[in-house]
């Protein structure tokens, strides 16, 4: 049986701690548990995202964002991490919480597709308490209740400390619903919970076990030990795991408990981590992925006019494709479509800078079109980059009504929905449309499809241009204004636009009567430009029919010069 592949996660919320924590965190696993950097990722929530990622990235850590689950109760943000693609597809998901140490490496003590946590340390909330959850739940006791971590009392067997759980990758999905719906749940009982609500992560992960009926494997206290509580309470045990609770000192190091065996522990892990890191210097990659309609354009023009200031600073954009209407990397593209990244080798081969831009909103518009072993040598070949995926994503009703001017100009495809006559109800109801609008699972599986350390999100109407500028290491010697480069058409256009895509024009009429909307209109819609030289370079004006401007001009004065357009462009 092939080894198992166990990956470690965590969660850093806004509290700047839980940056500095992660790090140490990370550090443990990989300097002492000798865990590969590969194989772990720290989550952030928005606020924290970019001071995270710059910590980890010399690290060789990915990060990724994540939505925050609750802001009321912090502790409940680590279900995120159940979303999380690059967990799912792990034998094993081991999530952490920040606040956490490793002194050995703790895989061979978990079992393949086993749930398993360590019990909880105190009665976190007492029996009595659990006797009416569980009545108020509808739920029942399913093996007997045992003995707390740290005393003599005794707790729901389910209940277990939620600084290490051992999920199957192939679970996750499994226990993320309910695991949510039972924290909500547990906010409608501060009757009977009062003060026990902090545990309310912990309490939630028991009732859904009892739902699932999933009996956790019980880990040794050693995998979860705690360094907070009482010498007499918390034991000597040798310790794998250290959950220190902030009980450090003014210099961040884990203060003794009093016990000889777990200071030795201590003592070794401070000690190490007082050494400088280890430091894996990648260099860096950004993959600018669209959406579709978000200043891709005017980012593409500006960056491909300012190459050279870029290359000033250490950043290079490599050459981009030679048959697109902007300077854009669509090569990429149509490499992952086909399988072979020659092309997208080439270019981030083509110099030795620290960083490097790749862009195009195909990347995300096709996300769900490529070939899996294209993505497959894509990840293989951004594998020596610390690659971040750049997102900008706009209002919803504002960009899908972008997108659908968008499509019904393109050149007709039908596997991608361009060119048709569909209304904008029906249009944002297709499924690929529907899996673009939804920004929090297209990051999650944007950074599992290229492999990302970290994905940033951010939307169109705030300063996109100022947030890539600081990802991609370039600092403007001056105020930047990125002009529109592709402006939509307003929506009387759209309405001529559909009304042509509904007749049963060859591609070639099609084309010379959007054009006659370019030639009309004078408008900024890249698309419509480029059916208008279509036309004139292929003479395609001669498959217009003056007899059909009826159905697609209105009567009213907007249309004013039209037919005199279309009688002189038909006599060509």
């Amino acid at each position: 049986m092939a080894k198992a592949v166990v990956r470690f996660s965590c969660v850093v919320d806004s509290n700047p701690i839980f940056v500095v924590q992660a790090t140490r965190w990370a550090r443990s696993l990989i300097e002492i548990a000798k865990v590969s950097p590969e194989d772990l990722v720290v989550h952030y929530t928005h606020e924290t995202g970019p001071d995270c990622a710059a910590r980890l990235a010399p690290l060789g850590v990915r990060t990724t964002a994540v939505e925050t689950v609750s802001r009321r109760r912090p502790h409940l943000n680590k279900l995120a991490q159940l979303r999380s693609e690059f967990l799912r597809d792990a034998d094993l998901a081991v999530c952490c919480d920040c606040d956490t140490l490793f002194v050995a490496d703790p895989r061979p003590y978990f079992a393949r597709d086993v749930v398993a946590a360590a019990v909880v340390d105190r009665p976190n909330p007492p029996i009595d308490v659990w006797d009416v959850l569980l009545r108020r739940a509808g739920l029942m006791r399913r093996r007997p209740d045992i003995a707390v971590g740290s005393s003599a009392a005794m707790t729901l067997f389910e209940n277990r400390n939620g600084g290490l759980y051992v999920l199957p990758g192939a679970r996750l999905a499994e226990f993320d619903r309910p695991w949510r719906r039972w924290a909500m749940w547990l906010e409608g009982q501060m009757d009977i919970l009062g003060n026990y609500v902090v545990h309310i992560d912990q309490i939630a992960f028991a009732l859904t076990c009892l739902e699932l009926r999933v009996e956790p494997d019980l880990l040794p206290k050693g995998l979860n030990f705690p360094t907070h509580l009482p010498a007499a309470d918390a034991g000597d045990s040798a310790p794998i795991m250290l959950h220190y609770h902030r009980r450090v000192n003014d210099r961040g190091m884990l203060e003794p408990t009093g016990q000889r065996t777990i200071d030795t522990a201590i003592a070794f892990v401070n000690d190490s981590l007082a050494r400088p890191a280890a430091i894996r210097r990648k260099r860096r990659l950004l993959l600018h992925v669209g959406l579709p309609k978000t200043g891709t354009s005017a980012l593409q023009r500006w960056c491909h006019a300012n190459a050279g200031r870029l290359l000033e600073q250490g950043i290079r954009y490599p050459t981009p494709s030679a048959d697109t209407e902007m300077p854009k990397h669509q090569f990429v593209v149509s490499d992952l479509m086909t399988g072979d990244l020659s092309r997208t080798g080439r270019a981030v081969a083509e110099g030795s800078e620290e960083g490097t831009v790749l862009t195009s909103e195909g990347l995300t518009n096709h996300l769900y079109d490529f070939r899996p072993i294209g993505l497959e040598r894509l990840r293989s070949l951004f594998e020596p980059f610390h690659l971040t995926v750049f997102l900008v994503h706009r209002k919803p009703e504002d960009w899908v009504r972008s997108y659908h001017k968008q499509c019904a100009i393109n050149p007709r495809n039908a596997a991608y929905y361009y060119g048709t006559g569909l209304d904008l109800h029906l249009f944002r109801e297709l499924p690929r449309v529907r899996k673009l609008m939804n920004i929090s699972d297209l990051t999650l599986d944007c950074a599992a499809a290229f492999g990302a350390s970290e994905v940033v999100t951010t939307a169109y109407e705030s300063d996109w241009p100022g947030r890539f500028f600081a990802l991609c290491g370039y600092v403007p010697p001056e105020k930047v204004d990125m002009e529109i480069a592709n402006e939509s058409v307003p929506e009387w256009v759209l309405d001529a636009v559909l009304r042509i895509n509904r007749l049963p024009f060859t591609d070639k009429a099609r084309t010379a009567w959007l054009g006659t909307l370019q030639r009309f209109t004078n408008s900024r819609h890249a698309g419509l430009r480029k059916h208008e030289a279509v036309s004139n370079a292929g003479d395609l004006w001669r498959e217009l029919d003056p007899h059909l401007i009826d159905r697609i001009a209105t009567p009213d004065e907007r249309w004013s010069g039209y037919r005199a357009l279309l009688d002189e462009l038909s006599r060509r």
